[in-house]
């Protein structure tokens, strides 16, 4: 009677191979989770009293200098001449033209970041010590004595609360009614700003992506 016998240390060596591999990848999970949040995000909005329609306005002109506001961050011609190629980029895909004499359409935008405090809930982990138990097996009818190795998955055993300082940043496009002097469209984004370099890097996508809601 040939049968394979599995030496209980190697039993042991395998479960505490199987073990350490999940923690990791738990680990690894975590990890990635925690760098995802860490990384800049923005959200977009937009209001508009009617549609924007080529037939009404067909050309545009920015603010002079000086309406258009900004700071911190986007206190700087970089940013302000990135905020404005941008924005007139997606202006001009709409069909509008730039008209600095009679524009049917007056452009203006905000850029501003203000320092804000957040509170965030952690989550809070035990780790149970690692053990070895003492097992028994039979093999030919004799008692073999052997220990397995045990290592608990970490316990959720609560929250702990979380201050950080953070610095929230917005850029607001206004699209003004040169007739009527009335804002037809607004639309702006809103985002925590970790980097400076990254923020004005950031510029040229974020203004497209916030035209993605004028309609």
């Amino acid at each position: 009677d040939k049968r394979l016998v599995i030496p209980a240390e190697m039993i042991a060596l395998c479960n505490y191979k199987r073990i350490r591999n999940i923690k990791r990848l738990i680990f690894m999970l975590f990890t990635i989770s925690i760098v995802a949040s860490a990384c800049s995000s923005y959200n977009y909005y937009a209001v508009s009293n009617k549609p924007l329609s080529t037939q009404h306005y067909k050309t545009y002109a920015w603010i002079p200098e000086g309406y258009s506001k900004s700071s911190s961050f986007y206190n700087n011609d970089v940013a302000t001449d990135r905020i404005v190629d941008a924005a007139s980029k997606e202006l001009e895909k709409k069909g509008l033209v730039l008209d600095n004499q009679k524009p049917d359409i007056l452009v203006r935008y905000t850029a501003v970041v203000n320092n804000e405090t957040r509170e965030y809930n952690d989550p809070v982990y035990y780790n149970p010590p690692a053990r070895l138990s003492p097992r028994i097996a039979y093999y030919r009818g004799r008692a073999y004595r052997y220990f397995s190795y045990y290592d608990p998955m970490p316990v959720y055993v609560g929250s702990e609360a979380r201050r950080e300082n953070v610095k929230a940043g917005s850029i607001m496009i206004d699209l003004i009614d040169r007739k009527t002097k009335k804002i037809i469209w607004r639309g702006w984004a809103e985002g925590d700003l970790d980097n400076p370099q990254k923020a004005v890097d950031d510029i040229p996508q974020v203004v497209a992506n916030i035209f993605k809601k004028l309609p």
